[in-house]
């Protein structure tokens, strides 16, 4: 009340208390619909500013202007000023995408043959370290919103105009934009009650004439507006002015580009501060490479909060009320701070964990060249979900032209949903591509269906899941038999098929026995494992990837069988001799081709008469100082081997003992020969020791870890992004278990290989390697030291 009266006592001050009232018309973002709004608002004489960013035009005709037009404006006598080049909120980026912004902008709008002296913060975000940057980039003025009284209730304390030279140039002062929620009324009003004192006031616009959207008012009110303002103008009351007939000045020159973007991630997770451990680089901004998004009619509000997947940190996300749109945390819409770089033509992998009270999905926005961003595609919705949980998706080919993509889950409506542990890879497309995850427990008949049992079966889904595709040929797991009550042993193959003489894991009565298993899928996206025993076993299946589907044919990439047994010596050449070797032919036989580079063999050792290990090597070839195998007197012990194929198509098998031992092998697939090209495809190398604590770091603690460099080390490529690894356990002090991760990301709930007190168990391990160290961590989760060795047999690229 107090506001209103003190308006009304200035109102009825005479209109020659001060000169006319200059008034500009200023239109924000470039889009299409303000050509018919400039093209009226020019046949009364007035003419605008129109702030545009520079990304946007050529764009998309539909919905923003074109050089042509922009030019054309010019030429009308409108002025055509800079608005950065994505449209970001400045105050999140950092000084190179700042300076990136604000003077690639001007310069590009210059290259085009545009006169510009005039800049508008977007979402009038500024700050007073921006403000030299915008000056140094060759601007006279900057424009920001909020700052004068408007229709708010709230903003009535505020001035009534912005002063003639304005107090600072580079942060004017503006009124609110213009919504659909103003009236014709409330925007004469800004003139009306501006006119005794006088001033500059300036209007913001975004659309005209658009149905439905909110940043829009009715063409009938625009055009009453400038019919309004002719009048005033012609009475003497109002001067319309462009923003730089205003502030005036000389056309500076073009100052130099901003800095050149940092180099952008190409490996593994391409995302930066995936965990939002880094924070923002302003005290209660979001984290580093992270923002704010919406459009529509909602309110939300963001945080950081505590309640992390891992770490210390994760995003909230809280939307109060909702009519339509979404809202979400994602990485900036920018010219490469942070977004990350795409290939057009190429598809890719995103997951994140979350927590949700509403369904939520990705969605996902592309960049052209260094300029437009685009909405691209959204994924199906993941369920609400009370604790945290993985979802996964990949998307379609990226669109001819694009640059980079930006994509975060969503909320559709009200509720909260909180993120973690973003990841986006780039998906694989060559059919027998191998696809390394976060190992993620699928199976775990403890928790689930209780124990299997006696010549029993248990199915799992595995394709479908979260972080895999629908389809796949085959995936690599760990398999952990445990709580036997009986000896026994487990055959893996896919849900559906008949079930092959083979075994993948042999345990004894008692025993908790781990194997990786390298298992084809079936047409229902489930794997069987039948529990051969007269007793019960609880069984759990901890998945590491996934292969593609489709006839392999690039080098390097796997084609997966149903295992086969290719060698029991028990019914062929009897025990292998004490450091004796047994060879079997792989390459030509039993439907494998004659050219395969390696195979995925589980070897299982049984009737030794003494203590020993065994390693498996190409034929032909000199026989490496590293174990997959060890095992003591009696013991019956599998283990998957991935091999090298000899030239003469067989693979070797040593006897490192001073007893005779049985040998198994059942071949579960092989890999194409030739060198390793396709993103995805494996490369097998001589087997060589990358890690023994024991001439090393020595033994690893209980609860500790120790990293193994192995992307860029010896003959593997930085470029590597997994690894196929024989990791061993010896000399524990207590019972415990190893899992192996990818450096760099959260400990994931699963383990490779199971130990007791004094044992020495080897286990075939199929990991990610870190994307920024290439590093593989070994996790020892035990309350007693052990050493831990790791021969490295392969990568995938």
């Amino acid at each position: 009340m107090l506001a209103a009266l003190f308006n009304s006592a200035i109102l009825a001050q005479p209109a020659s208390a001060a000169g006319p009232v200059i008034v500009s018309l200023t239109f924000d973002d470039s889009h299409v619909d303000q050509v018919a709004a400039a093209a009226y608002m020019n046949s009364k004489g007035l003419k605008g500013t129109f702030y545009v960013p520079s990304g946007f035009l050529n764009s998309d005709p539909k919905y923003y202007m074109t050089t042509d037009q922009a030019k054309a404006l010019q030429t009308a006598g409108n002025e055509i000023a800079g608005h950065t080049v994505t449209h970001p909120d400045l105050t999140l980026a950092d000084t190179g995408e700042q300076q990136r912004q604000i003077c690639n902008d001007r310069n590009a709008l210059i290259a085009l043959g545009l006169r510009v002296t005039s800049f508008a913060y977007p979402f009038a975000a500024s700050n007073s370290t921006i403000e030299p940057i915008v000056a140094a980039c060759g601007y006279n003025s900057a424009r920001g919103l909020g700052d004068i009284a408007s229709k708010n209730p709230d903003s009535a304390v505020l001035p009534l105009a912005e002063t003639i030279p304005p107090g600072d140039p580079f942060l004017t002062k503006a009124p609110d934009q213009v919504d659909n929620t103003w009236t014709l009324q409330n925007l004469k009003d800004l003139t009306l009650k501006a006119e005794p004192a006088g001033g500059w006031m300036q209007y913001t616009f975004h659309h005209i004439g658009v149905a439905g959207e909110s940043l829009s008012i009715p063409t009938a009110d625009f055009n009453a507006l400038i019919d309004f303002l002719a009048t005033e103008q012609a009475a003497g009351r109002v001067i319309v002015k462009t923003v730089d007939q205003v502030i005036g000045g000389a056309v500076k020159p073009s100052a130099a580009n901003g800095p050149t973007p940092p180099a952008p991630i190409t490996t593994g997770n391409l995302i930066r501060n995936p965990g939002f451990e880094t924070a923002g680089s302003v005290a209660g901004s979001p984290p580093a490479c992270w923002v704010p998004g919406a459009y529509g009619t909602n309110a939300y509000t963001t945080s950081t909060v505590t309640t992390a997947h891992s770490g210390t940190a994760a995003s909230q996300l809280v939307m109060s009320s909702y009519t339509d749109g979404d809202a979400k945390m994602l990485p900036p819409l920018d010219t490469g701070q942070c977004a990350p770089t795409v290939t057009p033509g190429h598809r890719y992998t995103m997951s994140a964990w979350y927590t949700s009270t509403a369904q939520t999905q990705f969605e996902l926005y592309y960049r052209i060249g260094q300029g437009a961003w685009h909405y691209w595609t959204s994924s199906p919705f993941a369920l609400p979900s009370a604790t945290y949980t993985q979802t996964s998706w990949t998307s379609p080919p990226v669109p001819a032209g694009a640059t980079a993509m930006s994509m975060a889950l969503t909320l559709s409506s009200t509720g909260t949903l909180v993120t973690d542990d973003y990841s986006l890879t780039e998906a694989l497309t060559t059919p027998g591509a191998f696809q390394p995850i976060t190992p993620a427990r699928l199976l775990d008949t403890r928790t689930s269906s209780g124990p299997v049992a006696p010549n029993g079966t248990v199915s799992f889904k595995v394709a479908g899941t979260p972080g895999i595709p629908a389809s796949v040929s085959a995936v690599a797991m760990n398999l952990t038999v445990t709580e036997t009550k009986a000896n026994g042993f487990v055959t893996a193959y896919a849900s559906g098929a008949t079930r092959p003489n083979a075994s993948n894991l042999n345990y004894g009565q008692g025993q908790t026995v781990p194997n990786m298993v390298v298992v084809p899928v079936g047409a229902d996206g489930n794997v069987t494992l039948f529990n051969q025993s007269t007793g019960t076993a609880q069984l759990i299946a901890d998945v590491a990837g996934y292969y593609l589907v489709g006839t392999p044919t690039a080098a390097g990439a796997f084609k997966a069988l149903a295992p086969s047994r290719f060698l029991d010596t028990r019914t062929s050449s009897g025990a292998v001799a004490a450091n004796g070797t047994v060879s079997f032919q792989v390459g030509g036989a039993n439907g494998i081709p004659s050219g395969v580079s390696a195979v995925a063999v589980n070897v299982t050792v049984t009737e030794p008469k003494s203590n020993g290990f065994v390693t498996a090597y190409a034929s032909g070839a000199a026989r490496p100082g590293t174990s997959n195998l060890n095992y003591a007197q009696g013991q019956t012990v599998p283990n998957m081997v991935t091999v090298p194929v000899g030239a003469d198509g067989k693979v070797t098998l040593f006897n490192q003992s001073t007893g005779t031992t049985q040998l198994v092998a059942d071949v579960a697939g092989y890999y194409l020969a030739g060198t390793a090209s396709a993103l995805g495809t494996f490369q097998p190398t001589a087997p060589l020791r990358f890690l023994d604590t024991r001439t090393s770091s020595g033994p690893v603690a209980g609860g500790g870890t120790v990293s193994v460099a192995v992307a860029g080390a010896n003959a593997v490529p930085a470029t590597a992004s997994a690894t196929i690894l024989n990791v061993t356990v010896t000399e524990p002090r207590a019972s415990g278990f190893i899992t192996a991760y990818d450096s760099g990301s959260p400990r994931p709930n699963a383990s490779n290989l199971n130990y007791g007190l004094g044992q020495t168990v080897p286990n075939m391990v199929t990991v990610p390697v870190g994307a920024v160290d290439g590093k593989v961590n070994l996790y020892n989760q035990s309350t007693g030291t052990t050493q831990l060795v790791a021969d490295v047999f392969g990568y995938f690229l």
